[in-house]
């Protein structure tokens, strides 16, 4: 299953050797990236919930809603990475 979205950003991942920048630079762009990404994810998943529930598809819903409540948990582990980083 390909992986694809329907919000555009890059998907450049820090990847890149050339770049100046310190790993704690990079570091600090990449987690604020990755939260960013993830709150965007969220939204598409609560929306898909609330479409499936409309559907009758209540334990799609419940899932969908478990997956963006897992999220939001994972967001706060790299906000707290990201005040390391400050």
């Amino acid at each position: 299953m390909s992986h694809q979205h329907s919000h555009p950003h890059s998907h450049d991942h820090g990847s890149d050797t050339e770049s100046p920048l310190s790993t704690r630079q990079k570091l600090a762009r990449m987690i604020h990236h990755w939260i960013h990404h993830t709150e965007d994810h969220v939204k598409s998943y609560r929306q898909w919930a609330e479409k499936a529930r409309q559907e009758g598809l209540e334990s799609v819903a419940q899932a969908l809603e478990r997956v963006a409540d897992g999220s939001l948990e994972l967001n706060r582990i790299l906000e707290e990475a990201e005040k390391q980083l400050d």
